[in-house]
């Protein structure tokens, strides 16, 4: 059995040296948490320019379709999105909701309309929308309180709030690849586990992408409530958006990295304590990707309900953490950047996997690529998935 634990370790660790979360392997330097100038900020003091048009309708029982032409994008444009996403045999899905209109929508390679795949790091946005949810109910006071009162078990937390874990500044002495990550991902507590690796530097200091971080925020979400995330996500979000979900009735126990590549369908992983995975494992199709969009570009309405506060909605994806990059600010759990000089929200996962939300041409785009066996996205190459953002964004008329 040690063989085959150390064989079975030797196997992830080479695989997670080759290919590593999506913006974690080509942006892994420490960064200065920096808000010294306006010119820092990519969402102006103003705030996005968000959609002010009443819906004629909502996609919950399903999206309802529209032509390119009605909606001012340009076809000829969107076909050279199109050819782009062709050409990289990673591709498997771009939707495009233009107005609140299904405008495009095409799958490539082994991707499909019914196919749920791991939404990876996107997953992290999912979980900032869960402490959303307990802001709106006043179950968390302040994002400023400490974490180590939120959750008493763990006093580890020391100066750490729960701001420095939405914006990861928490200083976390982290690696997201390598034996420590596998040692992580196998332990019994991955709070503890995360949290016995101390600080490398103060809290507030410095923005350090760790899934350490976010999976504090799913444990956080567990230990408050004493109801799985997934059971408050199914009830209080994906059934009020219309997406098919269901929570595993317990946590799957893996012998091999191979089992755990096997995909699910519309359920999301969780760890071995039983609390659903804040940092990755989230399985859902590129619609219900498209609706979670849609959700945020409509500042957390949804038809009759609020299932967000707008406050929250804003305030998560503003500029909380600037100049990291090279091109983007953070949020709680949100990247924040310019697309074709429009400022733009997304989360965004390991393979290229990406909600992008535009509001000032009331956009949202999906991407989805080949998520069992993922390749990092590299800017110039064909698997560039930020560039075909940037082309389904430039196909828009102003």
């Amino acid at each position: 059995m040690k063989n085959i634990f150390t064989i079975l370790k030797s196997y992830i660790v080479l695989l997670y040296l080759l290919s590593i979360f999506s913006l974690v392997v080509s942006f892994s330097i420490l960064t200065s948490c920096s808000k010294d100038s306006d010119q820092d900020f990519i969402v102006p003091n103003t705030g996005y320019n968000w959609p002010l048009q009443e819906r004629l309708y909502w996609p919950t029982d399903g999206w309802e379709l529209a032509s390119l032409e009605d909606h001012n994008i340009d076809p000829m444009k969107m076909d050279l999105a199109d050819q782009f996403a062709e050409n990289d045999p990673l591709t498997r899905a771009l939707l495009v909701v233009k107005d609140g209109y299904l405008v495009f929508e095409h799958y490539y390679g082994d991707g499909g309309k019914e196919q749920s795949t791991n939404l990876w790091s996107v997953t992290k946005s999912f979980g900032s929308a869960l402490i959303g949810m307990l802001m709106d109910q006043q179950t968390i006071s302040s994002t400023y309180q400490l974490m180590s009162e939120l959750m008493p078990s763990y006093p580890e937390f020391n100066d750490i709030t729960l701001y420095h874990v939405l914006t990861h500044t928490t200083g976390l002495s982290w690696a997201e690849s390598g034996p420590l990550w596998i040692d992580w991902i196998f332990s019994d507590d991955w709070v503890a586990s995360a949290l016995a690796r101390g600080q490398n530097t103060q809290a507030g200091k410095k923005f350090y992408y760790s899934s350490g971080n976010s999976h504090f925020l799913t444990s956080l979400v567990y230990y408050i409530t004493n109801e799985s995330p997934g059971k408050i996500a199914k009830e209080h979000l994906f059934d009020p958006l219309g997406i098919p979900f269901d929570t595993l009735t317990q946590p799957i126990i893996y012998n091999s990295w191979n089992e755990y590549l096997e995909p699910l369908s519309q359920t999301w992983r969780q760890d071995p304590k039983g609390i659903e995975t804040a940092s990755f494992g989230l399985y859902l199709t590129a619609r219900d990707m498209a609706k979670f969009g849609f959700l945020y570009l409509n500042r957390g309405k949804w038809d009759n309900q609020i299932i967000l506060s707008e406050d929250w909605v804003r305030t998560s994806t503003k500029d909380q953490i600037t100049n990291i990059y090279g091109r983007y600010s953070y949020g709680y759990q949100w990247f924040i950047t310019l697309v074709g000089g429009h400022p733009a929200f997304l989360a965004s996962g390991f393979g290229g996997q990406i909600i992008g939300i535009v509001p000032s041409l009331d956009l949202v785009v999906v991407l989805k690529y080949e998520a069992e066996n993922p390749v990092h996205p590299e800017s110039g190459t064909e698997h560039d998935d930020m560039h075909l953002f940037e082309l389904v964004v430039e196909s828009v008329s102003k």
